[in-house]
């Protein structure tokens, strides 16, 4: 039972961290549904597997975006002639972006997680921000792409993340709002958004490397872990070609209204 329920979070973990409706409060509502109580799936080293098969995912999926940026990054480094590149600013934005939540992570994340320990947090969260979704993707002259970005809009949407930090608001969801709200095409939102959440990622990863190697795991907790990783990757992939693809056609409202509709649920659960 234990796979079944790995490839269950880890399909959860995939939709959900690249989806604007918050994998923190997934990750609290589905155990509970599903009465999901071994520890094992509740640790530090299950929880950094899931998300690596999230980055895992969007690093895939934008490969070659990726490797220009990094090769553009590098010769801007060396040539100042280069800095000019479209991809040597993206490199940049994406880093200043990315500060405020490791700077913020690093200090405040344990004092936050024990503030906001309590169930009701996640499900206010997820109404509230969904409204702010919701008045923000209702913004007019969303025209401005990914190739328009400058600094003051990256940092912005990078203090704007630093809000995910709280349980239930959505790390994508929240900088894709801030995208929309700064005038960004509803797909170049979502794209920044998702290149962002590279390094945040990444570094939630690293910082949590010395844990892991102190932990001890035999060949059936191996399985399960990798089990958890491969659905995040496989579902992180499609949540990240379904959004991109259905937000050119439609609004965010679907997302919006899910995300009160799963906010009420958890409330009521809680309180019955």
């Amino acid at each position: 039972m234990d796979f079944v329920n790995s490839a269950i979070l880890g399909l959860v973990q995939g939709f959900t961290e690249f989806l604007p409706i918050s994998s923190t409060a997934h990750l609290i509502i589905v155990p509970f549904l599903l009465k999901i109580k071994e520890e094992f799936l509740k640790s530090l080293v299950f929880d950094v597997f899931l998300h690596s098969g999230t980055l895992l995912a969007v690093l895939i999926y934008y490969k070659n975006k990726i490797i220009k940026i990094i090769v553009a990054f590098l010769k801007g480094i060396y040539n100042k002639d280069k800095r000019e590149n479209i991809d040597f600013k993206l490199a940049l934005y994406i880093i200043f972006a990315s500060l405020p939540a490791f700077i913020f992570g690093y200090f405040f994340k344990d004092i936050i997680e024990r503030v906001f320990r309590n169930p009701v947090f996640p499900a206010l969260f997820l109404i509230i921000f969904a409204i702010l979704l919701l008045l923000a993707d209702r913004k007019k002259n969303q025209e401005k792409e990914l190739a328009k970005l400058n600094f003051i809009d990256a940092i912005t949407i990078g203090f704007f993340q630093v809000i995910a930090l709280l349980p239930g608001v959505s790390r994508s969801g929240i900088t894709i709002t801030a995208g929309l709200f700064l005038g960004y095409k509803r797909t170049d939102a979502a794209e920044f958004s998702f290149l962002i959440s590279i390094p945040v990622i990444s570094g939630a990863v690293v910082f949590s490397i010395k844990d892991i190697l102190e932990k001890k795991t035999d060949s059936a907790d191996l399985i399960i872990l990798i089990t958890g990783f491969v659905f995040a990757f496989l579902s992180g992939i499609i949540a990240i070609k379904f959004l991109l693809s259905y937000v050119k056609k439609f609004s965010y409202l679907i997302f919006v209204v899910y995300r009160i509709i799963l906010g009420f649920i958890i409330l009521l659960l809680l309180f019955s």
